[in-house]
């Protein structure tokens, strides 16, 4: 199965050809100022089946060693990248309903009023593993 999606106004386009390995909700502050969400959810593809299709998304250095990518024309945030791993935003997955999240992560960062009520597992920073996820 092919993974696919892409931004809100469709000029920007990624596709995978392996299945995501490893989704999360990211409650960070960074996400929650580069999406103005509380928070924002990622799901792992492997860097090299990740192809961008369509108009080059625009990249932005978010911290040292971490890149954002989005696009220039209607701002729709599409990937975190650090340290060889790569996380397309869930949202901008043609079928986000097709990948199982498996936890909540830098919820030390919640912000007040939201209450997690979905069973899975939270971690106050990272899961604790590259990019977050959990070891092993």
């Amino acid at each position: 199965m092919a993974w696919a999606g892409g931004c809100l106004c469709g000029a920007v386009r990624y596709r995978s050809q392996t299945a995501p390995t490893y989704a999360s909700y990211c409650h960070c502050t960074m996400c929650q100022k580069a999406s103005g969400a509380p928070f924002m959810g990622f799901v792992e593809v492997a860097p090299d089946a990740m192809d961008w299709v369509g108009d080059a998304p625009q990249i932005y250095q978010s911290s040292p060693g971490v890149i954002r990518r989005f696009c220039g024309t209607c701002g729709s945030q599409l990937s975190f990248e650090a340290e060889g791993v790569v996380f397309v935003t869930l949202g901008s997955l043609d079928t986000p309903d097709q990948v199982a999240v498996q936890c909540h992560t830098y919820v030390a960062s919640r912000l007040p009023g939201i209450t997690l009520a979905d069973g899975l597992p939270e971690f106050q920073g990272p899961a604790g593993g590259k990019g977050g996820k959990p070891l092993g």
